[in-house]
């Protein structure tokens, strides 16, 4: 599975590009000493903008329907360099791996 990770302030998106789906691992949320993870859900294509933080998924070909979020950097604007809680990418790994079964 080919992926691109990108890091948001709150989650973690775990794109497969592959079968154009992607997910999130949810920050600083287990059970079991597990991080939470939701669906995969299908998208058409993702937007990085190379002149900020910001992404955008976007979720049909129309291009109606969209996600836009930003990628947390130590000096984050968007949660005020708020300290999230850390995720291993071995977790990251693991989640995904666990959820696609």
């Amino acid at each position: 599975m080919r992926t691109t990770t990108l890091e948001s302030c709150h989650s973690i998106w775990v794109f497969d590009e592959e079968r154009s789906r992607y997910r999130r691992v949810l920050k600083g949320i287990e059970i079991s000493d597990q991080p939470v993870t939701t669906e995969w859900r299908s998208f058409h294509r993702l937007l990085l903008d190379e002149d900020s933080e910001s992404f955008t998924v976007v979720l049909n070909e129309e291009g109606s329907r969209m996600i836009r979020s930003w990628r947390h950097a130590d000096d984050c604007r968007q949660c005020m360099a708020q300290h999230t809680s850390q995720v291993s990418l071995a977790d990251v790994q693991r989640a995904v791996s666990a959820a696609s079964r």
